[in-house]
């Protein structure tokens, strides 16, 4: 991707992008903060921790509108096991047939401001994985909401 500087090298608007930071089983991963809708606490986890396919674990209601859930920790980490309190992360875009989707991840954390020109390309070949940024903190994994749910 290319870089939009100013001709004293000073970043332009173009080149930021504001991410949604959030972890799962002690890694932490990045999401577009404009991709979000809201986010969820979720007390009662069992029928979505029992559910046989972890991209489609249940339905839940957000704002009179239902969200189908995603068990990002079972996609991701299978045998780890779930946080207390996990949180839905609801997207704000619906998929091609208008559905909405939520990801059930162990914490959210903070919003960062990052240079997309800082994105260190994905390693392996993840279909919805953009790369990694380092942040202040330790690095985050960009995943591509779009990619995810097409």
């Amino acid at each position: 991707m290319a870089s939009f500087s100013t001709r004293d090298g000073r970043d332009t608007e173009s080149d930021r992008l504001t991410v949604l930071t959030f972890s799962l089983a002690g890694k932490r991963y990045c999401v577009r903060v404009d991709a979000v809708a809201s986010v969820v606490s979720v007390t009662q986890t069992g029928s979505l921790e029992s559910a046989d396919d972890p991209w489609n674990a249940g339905s839940t209601r957000v704002d009179d509108e239902q969200v189908r859930v995603v068990d990002l920790l079972r996609v991701f980490e299978p045998d780890r096991s779930r946080v207390d309190d996990p949180e839905l992360l609801v997207l704000s875009e619906t998929d091609e047939r208008g559905v909405r989707y939520g990801w059930l991840v162990d914490e959210i954390d903070v919003t960062e401001t990052v240079r997309r020109t800082n994105l260190e390309p994905a390693k392996a070949s993840a279909q919805f994985v953009e790369g990694r940024f380092d942040l202040g903190e330790g690095g985050a994994i960009w995943l591509d909401e779009r990619e995810i749910h097409g």
